[in-house]
């Protein structure tokens, strides 16, 4: 599911369980996050993924939420093999 800020500020007194700071091929990054068990992508006006230039922008949009915890999901060298198969293992999560 997707959200917008502006809906996820109508929200404001719902915590969420958990941020996901998901790096896009190293350089840019996008924000999922958890209400009472949904899983939502913060997305503009136009229903596309916002793209944040770093880490630390992606972190300071979700600033002023109720966060349990944060982490980031940074890109493995694997992702970007041609010709791997695709793995079932869960990605390397950095908490941040």
């Amino acid at each position: 599911m997707h959200m917008t800020l502006g809906e996820l500020k109508s929200r404001k007194h719902e915590p969420i369980s958990l941020v996901e700071i998901v790096s896009m091929e190293g350089r840019y990054y996008m924000v999922r996050f958890y209400i009472g068990g949904s899983g939502y992508v913060l997305v503009n006006d136009q229903d596309k993924a916002v793209l944040f230039a770093g880490a630390c922008a992606a972190r300071e949009a979700m600033r002023g939420f109720i966060v349990a915890d944060c982490d980031l999901i940074p890109p493995t060298g694997t992702d970007e093999m041609i010709g791997m198969p695709d793995s079932s293992s869960e990605p390397m999560r950095v908490q941040f």
